[in-house]
């Protein structure tokens, strides 16, 4: 099986699923885990953004939908080479990979027979463990797909778990007219924030705020399964969370750190915030978030951890968030 991945989400999968042999494609975002950037590049973004900050970025990505530019683009010849039997895009975000359609337009033109061209579309954690077994079933290893989202959803459930005896403990606080400890306002649900974007200010949406809840918090602001969506700051004033998540999209930890420290600090009443004022801003690796593959859980078990770290203490893995408190 040859397998080609237009995503990063994606290529964890296929990784995950011991398929990192039968990878001979990639996208240039793929570079998790370590094996992914030494495959061959089939789809590449037409322009740099490294060097660019948050609101640079989304004027960028604003002129190429009123332009109706797009952002990528396939190398057909190496696609050609390639001759992959499988496929696999998305149809989710034209901002953070090709869209499937341009895949089946590109396929149709560099290849002279018909690939395998598997779309997946994420919208809550349910739909990324199916997603797992659905490459699995594809790539021919249907079993290996079972037993990851088993495995996945083992460690889910030790999070909820914890999360259901926390509230219970909390009830019989408050039942036993004492104050109860689970949250900084003495309630079940502590108020977050998860902030996708950060010029402009946007939450997330999809899968993350369904996680926050499935860790213990409230997301109010966000709706589970629905779109990422613009915030007035005022908006988030106003909501005045206990906790806030930064995780810009696609930005590793330094970066999602220093524009952090350029884009939100001088916000009125910045120090005011509950979660600022209280140490309990948290900057998270942005790549992680935002890809829907098996990290996904690993960035539960980080929110569950900043939200009751007396219970799960050290449950994330390394590197999922900056456990210094941001101000």
């Amino acid at each position: 099986m040859r397998v080609c991945s237009l995503l990063p989400s994606a290529t964890e999968i296929v990784f995950a699923l011991g398929l990192g042999d039968d990878l001979v494609g990639v996208s240039y975002a793929c570079d998790y885990p370590e094996g992914a950037a030494s495959r061959p590049v089939v789809c590449h973004s037409l322009r740099d953004i490294k060097h660019l900050d948050s609101a640079e970025i989304d004027a960028l990505v604003q002129q190429a939908r009123a332009n109706s530019n797009p952002m990528y683009w396939i190398d057909e010849e190496l696609l050609a080479r390639l001759r992959p039997d499988l496929i696999i895009t998305q149809e989710l975000c034209e901002v953070c990979a090709i869209a499937s359609g341009s895949v089946f337009e590109t396929a149709a033109k560099a290849l002279d027979y018909q690939p395998e061209i598997l779309t997946i579309r994420p919208y809550g954690l349910d739909d990324i463990l199916q997603n797992i077994c659905n490459i699995a079933n594809a790539a021919g290893v249907a079993e290996r797909g079972r037993e990851l989202r088993r495995s996945l959803e083992a460690r889910v459930e030790r999070v909820t778990d914890g999360v259901l005896g926390k509230a219970q403990n909390g009830r019989k606080a408050e039942q036993d007219g004492r104050l109860s400890q689970d949250a900084p306002t003495g309630g079940i649900r502590p108020r977050v924030v998860c902030l996708d974007w950060l010029a402009p200010l946007r939450n997330t949406g999809q899968w993350l705020p369904e996680l926050s809840e499935l860790a213990g918090g409230e997301e109010g602001l966000a709706i589970p399964g629905g779109h990422s969506r613009e915030l007035a700051w005022d908006e988030v004033r106003e909501y005045a969370p206990e906790y806030l998540m930064i995780m810009p999209c696609a930005f590793g930890p330094e970066r999602s750190r220093q524009e952090a420290q350029d884009k939100l600090t001088g916000l009125p009443g910045w120090s005011e915030l509950p979660a600022v004022r209280d140490g309990r801003a948290i900057v998270f690796d942005g790549r992680i978030p935002s890809r829907h593959g098996p990290r996904v859980v690993d960035v539960l078990e980080g929110l569950a951890e900043v939200l009751h770290p007396e219970r799960f203490a050290g449950l994330a893995p390394p590197g999922v968030f900056d456990p210094r408190p941001f101000r």
